[in-house]
């Protein structure tokens, strides 16, 4: 049998296809060089060529032809998803291309506590760079905004759901209120799917549950006085009385007058003039004083039921509510030993 010898123009081409699949692995595996690392931001909708383009202008791959056709070998063309990105030096592109496929984007992680205003929220996110606390502010307080999101008020405040948010620096505004927004959406879905028999409530009597979960929200120390605190507010709605709330007060001391929380609320504090003041207004306060949790949600949208119609915090230290029916009860919760 006679032996196949393969030309020498056959040699030429495999060996020049060896060196080519060799010289697009090298560039797939060795970045160029480069000391520090670079952030490079991918906004939404952005095509692979140009990304391409603007990672190897920003040296972070050699070569956007490659890189291209690489991510179109492996399926990922269209699986590079937007957001801020920070790249080490000396990074391989195939490690580039695995972070543009997952999501790897710089982000802060923000706690945002219960029971903070718009107002605290938007220093909060200012302190870890996310976005100036004027510019959130004026988006939450954004009457289109809070239309577009099925809010029936001309502020988002109450539905900023404070919880664990990982953001990117310069993120935009409506961005982080709508995913704030669709958080408590979430969690009124979560608590109302425990309860399958109540008819579902309207954009605007949600709203009233948020007001009074907000102030619920300031003025519970244990969760399972919550729904108790809810139901003292209701019942003293129904009766046309003021809620006589301190936490409305504190409310307007602080952001509406500017001051420091207070220690202690005063007797001439409860005569301020100021619509938020439920001690001098009956019903409840035109918006939200606070962007209330699950607990305080859950205790305004099902309360107890009971008769109570005061209380008073316990001053034995146990962060417990003494309730009272009448305010003769109520006065003399206030002189029952420490302790007991």
């Amino acid at each position: 049998m006679r032996r196949y010898k393969p030309t020498r123009s056959l040699r030429y081409l495999v060996f020049a296809v060896t060196i080519a699949v060799a010289a697009c692995v090298a560039l797939l595996l060795v970045p160029p060089y480069r000391k520090s690392k670079v952030e490079l931001r991918v906004s939404k909708g952005t095509s692979l060529s140009v990304v391409s383009r603007d990672l190897k202008n920003a040296r972070i791959i050699p070569s956007s032809k490659i890189f291209t056709l690489y991510m179109r070998i492996v399926g990922a063309d269209k699986s590079i998803k937007p957001g801020l990105y920070q790249f080490d030096p000396l990074l391989p592109p195939v490690e580039v291309a695995k972070k543009l496929i997952h999501g790897d984007i710089v982000s802060e992680k923000i706690v945002i506590p219960e029971g903070r205003t718009a107002k605290q929220i938007a220093l909060l996110l200012e302190e870890h760079g996310i976005v100036s606390s004027d510019t959130f502010i004026k988006h939450v307080n954004d009457a289109g905004l809070a239309a577009s999101l099925g809010i029936p008020a001309s502020s988002c405040e109450g539905y900023l759901y404070p919880d664990t948010y990982f953001l990117e620096k310069n993120s935009s505004p409506d961005d982080i209120i709508r995913l704030m927004v669709n958080n408590f959406r979430e969690t009124i879905k979560k608590i109302t799917n425990a309860h399958p028999k109540v008819e579902e409530l309207s954009p605007q009597a949600l709203y009233q549950k948020v007001i009074l979960a907000s102030i619920v929200e300031r003025e519970y120390r244990l969760p399972e006085d919550a729904p108790i605190i809810a139901s003292v507010f209701y019942n003293r709605l129904a009766k046309q009385m003021p809620l006589q709330s301190c936490a409305t007060v504190v409310y307007v001391l602080t952001d509406h007058l500017g001051r420091p929380h207070p220690s202690v609320v005063y007797y001439n504090d409860l005569k301020i003039k100021d619509v938020y003041n439920t001690y001098i207004h009956k019903g409840l306060p035109p918006g939200p004083i606070s962007n209330p949790g699950e607990v305080s949600l859950r205790a305004a949208l099902y309360p107890a039921a009971t008769n109570y119609l005061y209380f008073r915090l316990d001053d034995s230290g146990s962060s417990k509510h003494r309730f009272s029916r009448t305010l003769e009860e109520h006065n003399d919760a206030a002189l029952i030993p420490k302790g007991l």
